[in-house]
């Protein structure tokens, strides 16, 4: 493949396996003992971050931040839906990332409940909500 210098570099900041116990489930027993959830968190951006050429953090999405806010999210709350869950973390990272907006094309999250409660069920369940960012959304 030719490189050209016409085309912008495709960048991406990927926080992947993100394991958390998040209190997720529809019966009793599931939101009473927590379950393991793994989620991965993709950034996709418009062009190549500014933190690329400077090495500082503001010019770039802090991944400590959003793994924090996650983990925030996650032990204040209950879900019954991967859906909704993945909704929330999503609005999260939304909220938080908003003012880079400007560089940033679409966030993409990904959640894995690990071990579900139903027979036969061994790889997991996955959901996954992709969107671009949005001015910031209230609870």
């Amino acid at each position: 493949m030719e490189y050209t210098l016409n085309k912008k570099p495709f960048c991406n900041l990927l926080v992947q396996d993100l394991r958390l116990w998040a209190h997720l489930g529809c019966s009793a027993e599931e939101k009473f003992h927590p379950q393991l959830v793994s989620i991965n968190v993709d950034f996709a951006f418009k062009f190549s971050p500014l933190g690329c050429i400077t090495d500082r953090l503001e010019d770039t999405v802090s991944y400590l931040e959003v793994v924090q806010s996650i983990q925030s999210l996650v032990q204040n709350k209950q879900f019954n839906l991967i859906e909704h869950f993945t909704h929330d973390v999503y609005r999260t990272i939304n909220n938080l990332v908003v003012q880079k907006r400007h560089i940033i094309s679409f966030i993409r999250v990904t959640t894995k409940k690990v071990a579900p409660p139903v027979p036969g069920v061994h790889g997991g369940v996955f959901f996954t909500y992709c969107d671009t960012l949005h001015e910031q959304e209230d609870d």
